[in-house]
C-alpha cells in the first residue's frame, strides 16, 4: 500500500474518531440538559423524582447522586409532614380538652355572680379566643385545611376583608389604590388581609389611615399595607409574624396570633411576605406568584 494511501485511511480512521466524540460529547450534553430539566421539574412544581441509573457512564454518577438527593428530600418532607400532623393533632387534643373545663369555669362564675364577673367573663373569652386561634394556626402549619383556588380581584377581597373591621374603627381612614388578578383560596386569603388590617388599627392612633396598594406584575403580584401608626421598633421587624409575638405599642391584648396566621396563609398559596417601616407607619408586603389559569394546584 503506498504513502499517500496510507495517509487517507488515518486521516478516514481520525475523521471517524472525532466524528463519534463529537456525537457522544453531543449526546452526554442532551442528557445532562435532560437530567436538569428533570430536576428542576421535581424542585419547582413537585415533578416525579429521578430513578436511579444503570448505565456505565461519565453521567451516571451525577445522575445517581441526584436521585439520591431527591430521595433523601421526599424523606424529609414526609417527616415533616408527620411531624407536622402529630403537632396539629396534639393541639386539637389539648384545645379539647381546655374547651370543656372553660365552658363549665364561664356558667360558675354567671351563677355566682359578683362583682368581678364581667372580668372574669372577659378573662375565660380571651382564652376561647386564643385556643381557637392557635388550632386554627397549628392545622394550618399541619396542612390541615383544604384550599380551593381560583383566580379573583385582589382588590374586592381586600374590600370584603376591611367591612367587618370598618365597623369596630369607623375612625381608621380606608383606601385601596390598584388591583390584580390572582389564583388563590378567597376565605383564607380574606382572613390574612384582615388580620393585617387588625393589626394596623391596632397601633394606628384615631383618625389614622389604613392604606392598601395593589400592583400587578408579569410573574408576582403585591399587596402591600401600610398605616400611619409610626413604624415598630427594628428589633421587632424580624419577629412580627412569629406566633404570640407582640410588638410594643399595641392597642388591645391580643393573642399575638393574626400576623403569625396570615404568614401561613400565604405560604400556602406560595407567597411570601415581609414587613419593614415605612415613612409614616408599618408597612406590610404580601407577594403572590401570578399563575397560569391552565394550572391546576393540588390541595394543600
Amino acid at each position: 500500500m503506498s504513502g499517500e494511501a496510507l495517509w487517507i485511511l488515518a486521516a478516514a480512521g481520525l475523521a471517524a474518531i472525532v466524528l463519534g466524540l463529537a456525537i457522544y460529547v453531543a449526546a452526554l450534553h442532551a442528557r445532562m440538559r435532560r437530567l436538569a430539566g428533570r430536576i428542576e421539574d421535581f424542585l419547582s412544581c413537585g415533578g416525579r423524582p429521578l430513578s436511579f441509573s444503570v448505565r456505565e457512564d461519565a453521567l451516571a454518577p451525577l445522575h445517581n447522586a441526584a436521585a439520591e438527593l431527591q430521595d433523601r428530600l421526599l424523606t424529609a418532607r414526609e417527616h415533616e409532614r408527620g411531624e407536622g400532623r402529630r403537632a396539629g393533632a396534639l393541639t386539637a387534643d389539648i384545645s379539647h380538652q381546655l374547651k370543656t373545663p372553660l365552658a363549665t369555669l364561664r356558667l360558675y362564675c354567671e351563677l355566682d355572680g359578683g362583682a368581678h364577673l364581667d372580668g372574669e367573663i372577659a378573662q375565660i373569652e380571651r382564652m376561647e379566643k386564643l385556643i381557637y386561634a392557635l388550632l386554627r394556626l397549628e392545622r394550618l402549619c399541619a396542612s390541615g385545611y383544604d384550599f380551593h383556588f381560583a383566580a379573583h380581584d385582589a382588590a374586592e377581597i381586600a374590600r370584603r376583608a376591611w367591612q367587618p373591621l370598618g365597623r369596630l374603627w369607623p375612625d381608621r381612614a380606608f383606601s385601596i389604590e390598584g388591583t390584580a388578578r390572582v389564583r388563590c383560596d378567597e376565605r383564607w386569603l380574606g382572613e390574612a388581609l384582615g388580620n393585617l388590617f387588625k393589626n394596623a388599627c391596632e397601633h394606628t392612633a384615631a383618625g389614622g389611615s389604613v392604606r392598601v396598594r395593589i400592583e400587578q406584575g408579569e410573574a408576582s403580584a403585591l399587596i402591600v399595607v401600610e398605616d400611619d401608626g409610626g413604624g415598630v421598633d427594628k428589633a421587632d421587624l424580624p419577629r412580627l409574624f412569629e406566633r404570640f409575638y407582640r410588638a410594643k405599642g399595641a392597642e388591645t391584648g391580643g393573642a399575638g396570633l393574626g400576623l403569625a396566621i396570615a404568614r401561613e396563609v400565604v405560604l400556602r398559596h406560595h407567597g411570601d411576605m415581609r414587613a419593614e417601616n415605612g415613612e409614616s407607619g408599618l408597612r406590610v408586603t404580601v407577594t403572590l406568584p401570578v399563575l397560569q389559569e391552565r394550572l391546576t394546584i393540588g390541595e394543600e
